[in-house]
Formats: C-alpha cells, sequence, structure tokens
C-alpha cells in the first residue's frame, strides 16, 4: 500500500484502508496503540507514521 507522504489520514479513511470498524481505529487512537493528532474536533494520522505502525504491527504469514 503506497500513501502518499506528508499528508494526513482521518480515522474513516484508515478504517477505509484496513477493512475495519472506525470504533476500532477509535479504540487504537484511545489507547494510543496508534500515533495520532487532534486536529480541532477530529483526529489526524501521519501517512508516513501509519505506514510504520502497519508495518510494525504486521502478522507473521504463518
Amino acid at each position: 500500500m503506497t500513501v502518499k507522504k506528508d499528508s494526513f489520514l482521518t480515522p474513516e479513511e484508515v478504517a477505509d484502508l484496513l477493512k475495519v470498524s472506525i470504533y476500532t481505529v477509535r479504540r487504537w487512537i484511545n489507547r494510543q496503540t496508534l500515533p495520532a493528532y487532534k486536529v480541532g474536533r477530529g483526529w489526524r494520522i501521519e501517512a508516513s507514521e501509519f505506514e510504520s505502525w502497519l508495518s510494525e504491527n504486521r502478522q507473521g504469514n504463518g
């Protein structure tokens, strides 16, 4: 997966990319599992940090 560098994703976009519930993404943010920044009333996830987080949390292929 390639995400444009120096861009930010919303929790909804992350949920769509990973095919998980928005509530799951919000739980990750609240537990500080997924790095995110509070901007106004919403959250933003830096694309490069998301890719790093994704590769660090990848499960083995069996």
